[in-house]
């Protein structure tokens, strides 16, 4: 990852934009709210680890994306990081979609891949809520399913500098996601993934595109096209 960036200085230095952001803190205490909420439901906050969030800080500081595009919002944790590189380098816009999971309301059976954890916002939340406000300036969500919403938003936006897939972590739909998205990345951009050890979508699909793929932590990895 640092050699990625440029170096452990630079990645020293991103982290430290992080930390005196604040970010971090606020973060930490609507973890504590959420947790407030929903505890007892079985419900996650669906939070990637701090480390894994300064990366993805990294990751767009570095590459300055105009246009970025996300899947799988639900509380905002990931989507936060990447809304202050945004913010930070004082260009670009992240189009976001998500199928929330509202915590006490009924779905229908089938509703959500119950594989993922069961990433849920409080009742009467919208996703994304734990997000600073001042970070939304640079946000678009679109609600619903990304087999659904994701073709015709690629279509709007035309060409992309970055990718992330952060919603269902099924193989059919990682599998979706990474081949609906891919085409439409600019030569130099980067298609990132978390959990990309829940199924074969990942491997595959590096090996298929010839590419060596970039670990940031745990289950997180980028290729660059």
């Amino acid at each position: 990852m640092a050699a990625f960036v440029g170096g452990r200085a630079a990645l020293g230095g991103y982290s430290r934009e992080v930390r005196a952001s604040g970010l971090m803190q606020h973060l930490f205490e609507k973890g504590r709210e959420h947790q407030e909420r929903v505890g007892g439901t079985g419900h996650s906050l669906g939070a990637i680890g701090y480390t894994e969030g300064v990366y993805l800080y990294s990751v767009l500081r570095l590459l300055r994306p105009e246009v970025a595009v996300e899947t799988g919002v639900a509380n905002g944790f990931s989507t936060a990081f990447a809304l202050l590189a945004l913010q930070t380098n004082g260009t670009g816009h992240l189009h976001s979609v998500d199928l929330p999971r509202e915590v006490g309301r009924a779905y229908d059976e089938g509703s959500f891949y119950e594989g993922e954890g069961r990433a849920g916002i409080p009742s009467g939340a919208e996703p994304g809520w734990l997000i600073p406000a001042d970070l939304k300036e640079r946000w678009t969500l679109v609600l619903g399913r990304t087999q659904d919403e994701l073709p015709p938003l690629l279509e709007r936006l035309g060409t992309i500098d970055s990718f992330m897939h952060d919603s269902e972590h099924s193989f059919e739909c990682m599998w979706f996601e990474f081949n609906e998205a891919w085409p439409h990345l600019r030569d130099g951009g980067v298609l990132l993934s978390d959990d990309v050890n829940s199924t074969e979508a990942f491997p595959r699909f590096v090996r298929e595109q010839a590419r060596e793929p970039v670990r940031l932590a745990r289950g997180m990895a980028l290729i660059r096209k």
